[in-house]
Parts: C-alpha cells; sequence; structure tokens
C-alpha cells in the first residue's frame, strides 16, 4: 500500500523543486476524482480524500485511478509533485 498526506501536500513551483509550497489538496483532489472519475469507487475516493486528516493509505486499484485522472488533468508540475509526495 501507497501512503501519502493530501491535507499536507507538498507542490514544487519551479522545475528545480527548490521553490515549494504545502497545501490542503484534499477538496481540490476530491471535485477532480468526483467530476472526472468514472463508477462508483471513484466517488468512493474522492470522499475518503476530501475527508482524509492526514496521511492515508491507498491500494494499488486507488493510486492506478488516482494516477490516471491525475495525469490526464493536471499539469506537469502538479503530477512531479504528486509522485514524490507517495511513499510506502
Amino acid at each position: 500500500m501507497s501512503k501519502i498526506n493530501f491535507k499536507e501536500l507538498k507542490v514544487y513551483l519551479d522545475i528545480t523543486h527548490e521553490r515549494t509550497e504545502t497545501i490542503d489538496a484534499r477538496k481540490p483532489l476530491g471535485d477532480l476524482i468526483y467530476q472526472r472519475g468514472s463508477g462508483i469507487a471513484s466517488l468512493d475516493l474522492a470522499m475518503r480524500i476530501f475527508k482524509s486528516e492526514g496521511e492515508m493509505e491507498l491500494s494499488a486499484e486507488d493510486m492506478e485511478s488516482l494516477k490516471s485522472i491525475i495525469n490526464a488533468n493536471s499539469s506537469a508540475a502538479f503530477i512531479d509533485s504528486f509522485n514524490n509526495n507517495i511513499h510506502d
């Protein structure tokens, strides 16, 4: 299982990764999944992210869905930031 903290997500503000900002990504990501995902599993994932309070565990299926939606609908900077916030 992978772990990530959506409430305190570190995002890169430049390509060197020298400038960063910590954001609360729960609502924006929950909304993105809610609007772009399909099926009840997407609704469940969106709600779990939105309601999370700190680090949460995601199954391989959750990560696959989340990465697919993020990769199709986010900036390169956010994709890079997201991938670097994931840990086991």
